[in-house]
């Protein structure tokens, strides 16, 4: 009589695969780790054929058409797909439907005019009912070899991209590099610029928006969103320390990156997402 064949055995290759971004692990305690880790949200693009989630719309463009996509997924999404926005339609009138309305513009051109100097701010900006404000510091250098950080210019913008603060800052030590490729700053700028402590309790008292600085440590009231690129490093200049959880900083956004530990820079930002003629104008105003 045949002996019964053995049952199966588990193979030693079988991995331990994310539901949400596929990675897969030897054992199960490191996709516990993964998990606990990685954040996966609603948030996040996701692809329509294998329903796998990506990082960043950049990543989902590798794993739909990059060089390395998956061939399955690549193409349903040839066949169906839309190149600008990644989403899938059920069939090609939808798609052709949808990508008649699905393109960007070009941005309006911005010219090369001189943004506002310094004091120009709109006095009664403190009862306005704008919850977030952007920032941007233009940083010269100081010190022997030029590295070292110092603010010498600083725009606000509220969400409506008005300019509610701009004005030249008077560097708190003396500048042996004006950076002017990506400034556009020279000495002639920061001749007349206010005082470092007087540009600094302006800042916060938009920010701060009527709320007293005891309370902004425990509830964040009427205080407002600060949001730019690489925010840590202006502030440092700024000497300016603002609760974490009222920063939003894009250099950090999890959706931007293409992995959990690289920042991108602003001119890559600016190219990927908005486009060469957003970087262009950008450049334009900088240089303004």
């Amino acid at each position: 009589m045949d002996a019964e064949a053995d049952p199966p055995t588990r193979s030693r290759t079988e991995r331990h695969k994310c539901f949400a971004c596929y990675k897969q692990f030897k054992k199960k305690e490191h996709l516990v780790e993964h998990m606990k880790i990685s954040y996966h949200t609603p948030h996040q693009p996701k692809c329509g054929v294998c329903q796998k989630h990506c990082k960043s719309f950049e990543s989902l463009r590798n794993h739909l058409t990059g060089p390395l996509s998956r061939a399955s997924c690549s193409r349903t999404f040839s066949a169906q797909g839309c190149d600008l926005c990644l989403k899938l339609y059920d069939s090609p009138s939808s798609l052709g439907k949808h990508r008649e309305i699905c393109h960007l513009s070009a941005p309006a051109s911005l010219g090369t005019k001189i943004l506002p100097f310094a004091g120009s701010v709109d006095e009664k900006y403190t009862t306005k009912g704008a919850k977030a404000i952007a920032i941007n510091c233009g940083l010269v250098g100081g010190g022997t070899d030029g590295s070292l950080d110092l603010c010498a210019r600083v725009c606000l913008v509220d969400e409506d991209e008005n300019i509610i603060f701009h004005t030249y800052v008077q560097p708190q030590s003396a500048v042996t590099d004006y950076r002017y490729e990506i400034t556009g700053l020279t000495e002639e700028h920061l001749r007349n610029s206010k005082s470092h402590k007087e540009v600094q309790d302006r800042i916060l008292e938009i920010l701060y928006n009527g709320e007293s600085a005891w309370r902004l440590m425990s509830d964040s009231g009427k205080a407002r969103l600060l949001v730019g690129h690489d925010l840590k490093r202006g502030l440092d200049c700024l000497r300016i320390n603002y609760p974490g959880r009222l920063l939003r900083d894009t250099a950090k956004y999890r959706p931007l990156l293409k992995t959990n530990l690289v920042s991108h820079s602003l001119k890559y930002l600016t190219k990927t997402y908005l486009g060469q003629v957003a970087l262009f104008f950008l450049v334009s105003l900088v240089m303004s």
